[in-house]
């Protein structure tokens, strides 16, 4: 990169990180405090192909196999899922006047939900594929701004073990994204484990990201609005999570690194209850685990504090699983990312646990180059 991009970099750095710290040093105070950089980690953006496609599918007669997302769309209405959709499309300068608007430095960039899960597998592997080269050229071009997650179509799981290859090895992009079940299957089913091979192999961690409920468990969400990140979202991906571990999935990938947004969807909450229960309960054919629950949720996942920067529910989530466990996120464009930090900064932390939600523990889980 030239050197007139670095400055550029350097002083978008200071004025983002700038905005979340608590001290500002005058200019003939010596030594100037060290001002942390800013990452988000639970980012979305889309492209015009998938947003094409997914109208175009919301608009035939097959719309009746994903009824949680026609709930999800009828709840948030039109106007409000076009400004959403239009700010996740934007790549450019309103993304960019958004992120030092709140005082991000970094956005780590996952396709937005349902992604490319609502199509066959044919159709969803190729926008897969798209959105990853799509998105590699921004990360490549803005690596200080921008850093993006793999998308994959599980409806393959042999193209997705693949497509992570790729992403990761051949586009450089940090991780794996997968929005949550698709169809209403969820990853514990055997067939997808050539995607946690692949994972694991590489090293890199899988987002699971919050989507509508799957259609067995739709109905009792519907009748208040409950359909979406007001509860349905925390609901089903916590259970997707909780699957996993109950599954026995990290007995045989023991190295396989999850990433949760939502402080965990509540599973750090219940965590204590899920041991109890684990030890007293169960159906004689349950797998048996070779850890608690508990030790899998603190071995293997690391937590982000999308759209839940209420400071008593981090200190929470700090207690139960580390500040070495946690990763700041705006939640953007969902959730209004100037106030997810003014949120964030008011919770009480010491200058090591900040240093390390804030862009240290982004760095080492997804790899990035450090400030």
């Amino acid at each position: 990169m030239m050197s007139g991009e670095n400055s550029r970099f350097n002083r978008r750095t200071f004025l983002g990180a700038a905005a979340l710290s608590a001290a500002v040093a005058s200019s003939d105070a010596a030594p100037a405090p060290k001002v942390n950089r800013v990452i988000a980690t639970e980012e979305s953006f889309g492209i015009p192909e998938i947003a094409g496609a997914t109208q175009a599918l919301m608009s035939s007669p097959k719309r009746t196999e994903e009824p949680g997302l026609v709930a999800l769309a009828a709840g948030f209405g039109p106007q409000q899922s076009r400004q959403w959709q239009g700010e996740a499309l934007d790549l450019g300068a309103g993304r960019i006047a958004a992120m030092d608007a709140a005082g991000v430095d970094t956005q780590i960039l996952l396709l937005g939900a349902p992604g490319v899960q609502i199509f066959d597998a044919v159709q969803g592997s190729e926008l897969a594929a798209l959105a990853n080269d799509r998105i590699a050229t921004l990360q490549n071009r803005e690596p200080y701004r921008f850093a993006a997650l793999t998308s994959i179509a599980p409806q393959d799981p042999g193209r997705a073990a693949l497509e992570i290859e790729r992403g990761v090895r051949g586009l450089g992009l940090k991780g794996v994204l997968i929005n949550s079940h698709t169809r209403g299957e969820y990853l514990d089913a055997p067939k997808f484990r050539p995607i946690f091979e692949a994972a694991q192999a590489l090293d890199t961690p899988i987002y699971i990201h919050p989507r509508d409920p799957s259609p067995e468990m739709l109905a009792p969400y519907q009748a208040h609005s409950l359909v979406g990140p007001i509860w349905g979202f925390a609901a089903e991906t916590g259970l997707h999570a909780l699957r996993l571990i109950m599954a026995g999935v990290f007995d045989d990938f023991p190295r396989l690194r999850i990433v949760l947004g939502h402080l965990g969807e509540g599973l750090p909450f219940f965590i204590d209850r899920v041991d109890i229960r684990y030890a007293r309960d169960g159906s004689p054919g349950r797998r048996v685990l070779k850890r608690k629950p508990s030790d899998y949720l603190r071995s293997n996942f690391e937590l982000t504090t999308s759209g839940m920067n209420y400071p008593p529910s981090v200190r929470q989530a700090i207690e139960v699983m580390g500040a070495e466990r946690i990763m700041f996120a705006a939640d953007w464009p969902y959730e209004d990312a100037v106030a997810a930090t003014r949120q964030f900064n008011g919770v009480k932390l010491t200058d090591e646990e900040r240093r390390l939600i804030l862009h240290a523990n982004a760095e080492r889980c997804f790899r990035l180059q450090p400030a």
